[in-house]
């Protein structure tokens, strides 16, 4: 089937399946969506709420029978909410409503003295100016159970350049999914708040464990039974995955603090293929590449009184992976081992200062040490894109201590200025041993000269491996959004940041966004923010090992081989530095709209203007010209200099189609994009030092054509389907001559007139598929516990609960947890659940298939015109895949 073919069946069937979905609105300014329960989590559809100003204005509306009042248009500012019923107790609490969509949650007791819990929460959308999508419950279920999966799962639905938060943590392992209340995809952001100027944030929101005992084990079993033959394997490659994962939540004090467990592990093996060419004869085979790994995750959320909440958690992974560094054009001797072990400790702390002021702390301590141990200390062997022979060429330790504390302030001036503001501080340690090269490589440029004995270089490096550093980062910002008018509002911040390394200090980014509800109920959305990358801190830790003094590279041109004592050339020593550096700087802007097709769908587009200036790039300053170096008592001086740049454009269409009652969701994203840089790394040098311009040209990010499809829908007895896929065009690659032409002893010379990144690979189609049948046992005794909800981070629903409210809604809702559908703020309460979820026991068997049409992705091709291989790609991703495993849940 070709690529066009299997286009025009899915834009078809996305199309097609709007009939069947519904819109999910744009976050409009000011909406606050109420939900009211009984204990027994029943919708109270002749209750009323009341919505009081700082003014003493009332509004009142009518629950509907979904169990919600939505008051709309609402200033932003701080509110008292009322919610009463005939026959129930009457709540009141208070609410700040900020741009966006807000929700809230009230449960009545009927007759129960009942604790109040207020979480000022403000939703992701009230200060993101960018689209803002969320997943339903049916939507994360069809997501692996594995989290490494999920999380490669959720990076192709985001796309290019997406970063994972959790919690507002960066980075990190993703819980399971039973603690999982909410995963959103905010686009277009240019919160002063933000560092990053990342194409797609997706924020994953956990829930707390204030309600009844619950818990979930999970078995998933993977071989290669089911499997396909990988297209370069002559066999169906062996290859396992066991794994397990088993998590319980619940209440230590009723209605006030809980607690959450998880464990986690993995026991698995893969084979990569080895495709290389000796002499005379073609070396193929599989390489067993093992992985096993154990992860705790214990976490207590305490209610602080009324108004505050503090989390506290901590993290511990084991992670072991063997034979690594095998495969491609790598022989079986360059293998080696790592251990790795992670320690992290993150606390946040939310509470109301005043009636008007939100607070937010994060704390963040990670502490890691990763061992890497070489099989064989022999020197490497490497003829260029044919084979790699002898020792992997790196061993050691590194280790490293890192904190993260930042503070943010939500506050209203005159209620028509919704305020943010806060600080950010970031220091870590570093201490390393890793050395690499320290037993020499040889560079052969063909089979030809290996055959004949004449390597082009020998390289070793020599010296003490150990580095001893550290680095700080800080930056604060502020934030005004303001409503202009009733259909425009208005974000205006700015944030500055400094760092250690950097003599640059002055680093001041405004940052302007807009909404405008537009006639026809189209929204149109944009901004413009300058954003700052920091000097990391492997970067730095490159210059002081290799400074001529820790350490020094020798190369020795044309030696003899073996022996490296007779003929050739020896050059004075070659280093890395650092120039004067300064922050790197991206420009970003973009706009962009949404619009309803029908009732029940909407098509969003947007475009994506990014620059980016003082990025880093390396040069070396003492490379030959006309055959003499610079300095003639220097090799190579490989600086990192701030002087490079990059530009991206990014065209995004997408179609998003919900339909709650018959529970079918359809998200169609098609991107254009263009992007061009100097360098894709800060460390690779140009292939002539002497006019690193010529190296302008497609990133190896460059991926002109993508198609992104998620269609999650039920079919069958019960069964429900999650299809994922993602399309891409091919990716660019570089031909080189193979040859080392001007003499600065790298081997990336292009021929004349060929720019770099000038040719393209294959295109590639990543699908799968996730079948679910759940099963119900018992019924649940009594009604279920309170849960007061964790704000989300800059986040926004507040809940009110007692030690007799409801807990179940947040486990039988859609992510958007109680009084909500995704976002809070998607036309209705998202009750979509199985009916194994009202029992007590769930049981869930599951099949889920990668690569489900089998396409041969084809991974990198090689560009040198002297490699047997030129032209050709030397090895594919994985072929189709099944794993079975089943879950209980109580």
């Amino acid at each position: 089937m070709s690529i066009r073919t299997l286009l025009a069946i899915v834009l078809s069937l996305a199309v097609t399946s709007t009939a069947f979905a519904r819109q999910t609105p744009a976050a409009g300014a000011g909406t606050l969506r109420v939900t009211v329960n009984d204990t027994t989590d029943a919708a109270l559809p002749h209750a009323t709420v009341t919505v009081t100003d700082a003014a003493g204005v009332a509004q009142q509306a009518a629950v509907g029978p979904d169990g919600v009042a939505t008051f709309a248009a609402l200033a932003p500012g701080t509110y008292q909410v009322t919610a009463s019923a005939d026959g129930f107790r009457a709540q009141t609490w208070s609410v700040t409503v900020r741009r966006g969509s807000n929700s809230a949650t009230a449960t009545l007791p009927v007759a129960i003295s009942e604790q109040i819990t207020v979480a000022d929460q403000s939703a992701e959308e009230r200060r993101d100016n960018g689209f803002t999508e969320t997943l339903t419950q049916d939507e994360i279920d069809a997501l692996s159970d594995d989290p490494d999966e999920m999380a490669e799962q959720l990076a192709q639905i985001a796309g290019p350049g997406a970063q994972v938060f959790v919690d507002g943590f960066r980075g990190g392992r993703l819980p399971p999914k039973d603690q999982i209340q909410q995963i959103r995809f905010s686009r277009n952001s240019f919160s002063a708040e933000y560092h990053e100027a990342g194409m797609v944030r997706v924020e994953v929101i956990t829930r707390p464990g204030f309600g009844n005992w619950r818990g979930r084990a999970n078995f998933g079993f993977r071989d290669e039974s089911l499997n396909a033959r990988n297209a370069f394997a002559s066999t169906k490659e062996p290859t396992q995955q066991q794994r397990f994962n088993v998590s319980f939540q619940g209440p230590l004090v009723k209605g006030k603090t809980g607690l959450s467990l998880s464990f986690d592990g993995n026991n698995a093996f893969d084979s990569r293929t080895i495709r290389a060419q000796s002499t005379g004869e073609t070396l193929t085979g599989l390489a067993r590449n093992t992985t096993d790994g154990l992860n705790v995750n214990v976490r207590v959320d305490h209610a602080l009184g009324a108004t505050g909440q503090i989390r506290a958690e901590y993290e511990r992974r084991s992670t072991d992976r063997g034979n690594l560094g095998v495969g491609d054009f790598d022989l079986a001797s360059r293998g080696y081992d790592t251990e790795q072990i992670n320690d992290q400790f993150r606390i946040r702390n939310t509470g109301v200062i005043g009636r008007k002021v939100f607070r937010e702390l994060r704390f963040e301590y990670t502490s890691s040490e990763q061992v890497t141990n070489p099989y064989s200390t022999a020197p490497t062997i490497r003829v260029n894109d044919a084979f790699t022979s002898g020792g992997a060429g790196q061993s050691g330790v590194r280790s490293s201590r890192e904190i993260e504390i930042s503070q943010n302030f939500d506050f209203t001036i005159r209620r028509r200025h919704a305020m943010r503001a806060g600080v950010l501080f970031e220091a870590g340690w570093w201490n390393s041993t890793q050395q690499q090269n320290t037993n020499g490589t040889y560079v052969f440029t063909s089979l030809d000269a290996y055959n004949a004995g004449t390597p082009a270089t020998y390289t070793i490096r020599v010296g003490d491996p150990l580095v001893e550093y550290s680095q700080v980062k800080a930056g604060w910002y502020l934030q005004d959004d303001v409503r202009l008018a009733k259909t425009l509002s208005v974000s205006l911040g700015v944030r500055q940041e400094i760092q250690t390394q950097v003599n640059d200090w002055f680093n001041i980014a405004p940052r302007l966004a807009f909404t405008w509800n537009a006639p026809r109920r189209t929204t149109v959305r944009g901004g413009y923010g300058i954003f700052y990358d920091w000097y990391e801190a492997n970067l730095h830790e490159q210059t002081l090992r290799v400074d001529g003094q820790r350490q020094l590279d020798i190369i020795v041109e044309n030696p003899t081989f073996p022996a490296t004592t007779e003929g050739g050339r020896t050059l004075p020593s070659s280093i890395i530095r650092a120039a004067e550096l300064s922050q790197p700087v991206i420009q970003q802007a973009s706009i962009g709209l949404d619009r309803p097709l029908t009732a029940w769908a909407s098509v969003r587009a947007d475009y994506m203007w990014t620059r980016g200036s003082n990025t880093l790039r390396s040069i070396n300053v003492n490379a030959p010209i006309d055959g003499v170096r610079p300095n003639p008592l220097a090799g190579n001086i490989t600086e990192i200099q701030s002087n490079g740049r990059r530009a991206s454009d990014r065209l995004s269409i997408g179609i998003n189609a919900r339909h709650d009652r018959s529970r079918l969701f359809t998200n169609v994203m098609y991107q254009l994009q263009s992007v061009r840089n100097y360098s894709d790394s800060a460390t690779s040098l140009p292939a002539d030092s002497t006019n690193p311009n010529l190296d302008w040209g497609p990133s190896a990010q460059d991926v002109r054509h993508r198609l992104f499809v998620n269609i999650n829908a039920p079919i069958w007895y019960g069964v429900r389907a999650g299809f994922n896929m993602q399309v891409a065009s091919a990716p660019p690659y570089t031909v080189t001559t193979g040859r080392d032409d001007n003499g600065d002893t790298v081997f990336n010379d292009r021929p004349a007139g060929v720019d770099r990144n000038s040719e393209r690979g294959a295109s590639t189609v990543n699908a799968s598929l996730r079948l679910n049948k759940a099963f119900g046992f018992g019924s649940r005794s009594g009604g279920p516990e309170g849960m007061p909800m964790m704000p989300p981070p800059g986040g926004s629903s507040a809940s009110v609960s007692s030690p007799a409210a409801s807990s179940g809604a947040l486990a039988q809702r859609g992510p958007g947890g109680p009084g909500g559908g995704p976002g809070g703020g998607d036309g209705g309460p998202q009750i979509m659940v199985m009916e194994a979820n009202n029992a007590r026991y769930r049981l869930d068997f599951y099949a889920q298939f990668s690569n489900i049409f089998n396409k041969v992705n084809y991974n990198t091709f090689v560009g040198n015109l002297l490699s047997p291989f030129y032209g050709q790609a030397t090895s594919a991703g994985a072929p189709r895949r099944a794993e079975v495993g089943m879950s209980l849940g109580f």
